[in-house]
């Protein structure tokens, strides 16, 4: 059985290991009890516990000092399965969190499996977290076919050079176990292509710790916020957050998952970019469509049935009583004039409405340069509408 250790400092650049430090200390990832992180990805023969032996196991924690370091177990035979996993479960502190992805599904049961199968004692892992459960939800925000680790690793900025897929690394081991016996460069080719997969899969795996804080944008402070451009179809903020955001990282929430507007815009989405100086850029389409403002104070107006207008009490009481009437809570509304911005509650003033089911109010354009004091409320705002499931 072969092993290899190396300092995570040597494979990640220092963002991503600050990255990884601030995930956790993160209480709602890493609870304060006293677990110690296991980041780990497992090789198999196959999709099959009861046929399939585990040939690799990578893992990235801290050693005795501290500091992280990256493990890799190999069984250079079949035969060695029964080692590689002993190895791999006396690495683990008594009490352990593992950190993986899809792991819940696949890599836990399996090591349970191969366990039980091959005598050794139970494997329990009872203190987890898949990554996958909370970054799925990228899938739909950022536009994704799918969301594999391949699919988000681009997006947290890791560049994997491995372009193989499980399937490719079954036959390259059993490629690796024949040529051992007489072509020992041709199997050190092959042991390096399936190194590199799964050493790969476990940087991957850290440097998705970066991409968290996007799923949980909604809870990040806006610490400044600026009118960084103004065009005919939108607006764009640059924001300064409390957590880290990935440079060329984009989310979107659908304009019509937040309004009943009909006629959509040609920016038909809020969205959210990450620049190369750490700001976040978040772009609001600006709406053409009339939206009302309704008073609150409906009881002081009449409705004019001719005109379908509602006027003020004080101004409509000289008016013949045929022509006038009190106005309902429906009824008593203005139309919007020009162009409108979205935002949550009402911080702009006047406040507009599509329906009044809408997640969002809608407020005349012009509000957003005479107020500059309210634009990081404003944001704010608009970031918890990313945190909706809808």
């Amino acid at each position: 059985m072969r092993y290899t250790e190396l300092p995570l400092a040597e494979l990640l650049p220092e963002s991503t290991l600050a990255s990884l430090s601030a995930f956790l200390k993160d209480p709602g990832y890493c609870p304060d009890d006293g677990a110690e992180p296991c980041f780990f990805d497992i090789e198999t023969c196959g999709l099959s516990a009861r046929s399939a032996p585990v040939y690799m196991i990578g893992a990235v924690a801290p050693d005795a000092l501290g500091r992280f370091v990256f493990r890799q177990w190999f069984a250079e035979t079949p035969s060695e399965e029964s080692a590689l996993l002993r190895a791999f479960f006396d690495s683990l502190p008594t009490r352990v969190r593992l950190l993986h992805y899809n792991g819940t599904t696949f890599d836990i049961p399996f090591l349970r499996d191969r366990s039980r199968i091959l005598g050794l004692p139970p494997f329990l892992g009872s203190l987890s977290l898949d990554l996958y459960t909370p970054l799925r939800r990228l899938k739909t925000l950022a536009g994704l076919p799918s969301c594999r680790q391949r699919d988000l690793e681009p997006l947290a900025g890791y560049d994997r050079e491995d372009p193989y897929d499980g399937g490719t690394l079954i036959r390259f081991y059993s490629e690796f176990v024949g040529l051992s016996k007489f072509n020992k460069e041709a199997a050190e080719a092959r042991y390096r292509d399936l190194a590199r997969h799964n050493r790969e899969d476990l940087l991957g795996l850290v440097t998705l710790c970066r991409l968290l804080p996007c799923v949980d944008i909604a809870s990040s402070t806006v610490e400044n916020a600026e009118l960084a451009r103004f065009d005919s179809d939108s607006v764009t903020l640059r924001l300064r957050m409390s957590a880290d955001w990935p440079a060329g990282l984009t989310l979107g929430k659908p304009l019509d998952k937040l309004l009943s507007t009909k006629n959509a815009p040609a920016v038909s989405s809020l969205t959210l970019s990450g620049e190369d100086d750490g700001s976040l850029l978040l772009t609001i389409p600006i709406l053409t469509e009339p939206a009302k403002h309704y008073y609150a104070n409906y009881k002081d107006y009449y409705y004019l049935p001719l005109e379908n207008r509602v006027i003020h009490k004080s101004i409509a009481s000289h008016m013949d009583k045929a022509y006038r009437r009190a106005a309902k809570r429906d009824e008593a509304f203005e139309w919007s004039r020009g162009t409108l911005l979205p935002q949550v509650g009402d911080l702009f003033s006047p406040g507009f409405v599509y329906k009044s089911k809408d997640l969002c109010r809608l407020f005349p354009v012009r509000e957003l340069e005479k107020h500059p004091e309210l634009l990081i409320d404003y944001a704010t705002g608009l970031l918890q509408l990313f945190g909706k499931r809808n």
